[in-house]
């Protein structure tokens, strides 16, 4: 009886340790870094009035936005990683928020999957009236006075421009991506994105005033890749 359970041992302990060897190399994961490079673009805050609304307080605060808003252009850019060589589902993200403040959405570009819930706040002390003619996303939230609080979900992959009818000089994106695996630039212009399955994918660097810049990298197991970008040329 032993001589004939002894092959079946054998086979039940090659399996396992393919299973063990399988779990270790899933665990091996990638991580890739870089800087992003920028040209110097001034800018300069318009005047406005508004165009269907007018509120005695906003040129106060549009005065007090020029002296204390400092937010750097690096933090518009979003670094994603696209799966070239498996599939990889993108499941909605949790709840993000749009703040509406100081005439300016905060943050100008705010990166989801499929199917997130989008809020829009407004901290000012006057009316906003986000809306968006992105066709597949079109909307309009209506006049909303402070504290209110207006959800979205966008589900369209790419671009939703996002704009203020009272506002004219306010303007944000919602990327939507169809991957799991995306970043947001640091003030210092650096990015991070860790945890990557190995394998081949299509490195994207976004910001909403230049032309995406894509690489397509193929990444082993347990590797560690830096890769710049530059939106100068």
């Amino acid at each position: 009886m032993c001589k004939k359970s002894f092959p079946v041992f054998i086979l039940i302990l090659v399996f396992t340790l393919g299973d063990v060897e399988l779990f270790a190399q899933d665990n091996l994961t990638v991580t890739i870094s870089g800087r992003v490079s920028l040209p110097v673009v001034k800018r300069e805050r318009r005047t406005f009035r508004g165009r269907l609304y007018r509120n005695r307080l906003a040129a106060k605060s549009r005065a007090k936005s020029r002296q204390t808003v400092n937010v750097s252009n690096f933090t518009d850019i979003i670094v994603s990683a696209h799966p070239l060589s498996f599939q990889s589902k993108a499941p909605a993200t949790d709840t993000v928020k749009i703040i509406q403040t100081n005439a300016t959405f905060v943050p100008r570009v705010t990166p989801i999957t499929p199917g997130t819930e989008v809020q829009f706040i407004n901290l000012d002390k006057f009316f906003h009236n986000v809306f968006s003619i992105t066709p597949g996303e079109r909307f309009n939230i209506g006049r909303k006075p402070t504290g209110v609080v207006e959800s979205r979900r966008i589900y369209q992959l790419g671009e939703t421009k996002l704009f203020c009818d009272i506002h004219a000089q306010m303007n944000a994106t919602v990327l939507c991506l169809d991957t799991p695996y995306f970043t947001r630039v640091t003030s210092s212009g650096r990015y991070k994105l860790e945890d990557l399955p190995p394998g081949s994918y299509e490195i994207r660097a976004y910001h909403p005033d230049f032309p995406e810049l894509s690489i397509e990298l193929q990444m082993a197991a347990d590797e560690e890749i830096e890769q710049d970008f530059n939106f100068n040329r």
